[in-house]
């Protein structure tokens, strides 16, 4: 199992430089590498444009994305506790444990809110209507 972690930190490490490099070169402008070499400026953080979701079903679908991410995650560092062990591991599947735990609950607790939110309103028709109705009481067996 510690040979396939090793494994996997490597393929990390072969692609992760590549995807950041498309990520530097599509993010920079058209004067090129010469933003990168200016060594007489400090660059500056540029901020970063955070993409909300556009309609419910998209919102849906990440918030999907997210809790399937995190549980993989904690499935992953289980499995990596039990099969290689050590405080370390344990300790990074119980923060993962806890982030999964917290996402839910703020799913949990939006879906609570939205719910206190859609309020119910009885009108003065719709009351008197349903006071003047015979309700008829099934008969006991």
């Amino acid at each position: 199992m510690l040979i396939l972690l090793g494994l996997g930190a490597l393929w990390a490490a072969v692609l992760v430089p590549p995807l950041i490099r498309n990520q530097i070169s599509t993010n920079s402008s058209n004067q090129g590498i010469a933003n990168h070499l200016d060594v007489y400026r400090v660059p500056t953080m540029k901020s970063y444009k955070v993409s909300l979701p556009q309609s419910a079903l998209a919102a849906k679908r990440r918030r999907r994305d997210v809790s399937s991410v995190l549980s993989g995650i904690a499935v992953f560092t289980l499995l990596a506790s039990i099969a290689v062990g050590g405080t370390f591991l344990w300790t990074i599947h119980f923060v993962v444990d806890l982030a999964l735990v917290g996402y839910f609950a703020l799913i949990t607790q939006r879906r609570d809110l939205e719910a206190d939110q859609t309020s119910v309103v009885l009108t003065h028709s719709f009351i008197a209507s349903s006071m003047e109705e015979e309700y008829d009481y099934p008969e006991a067996i």
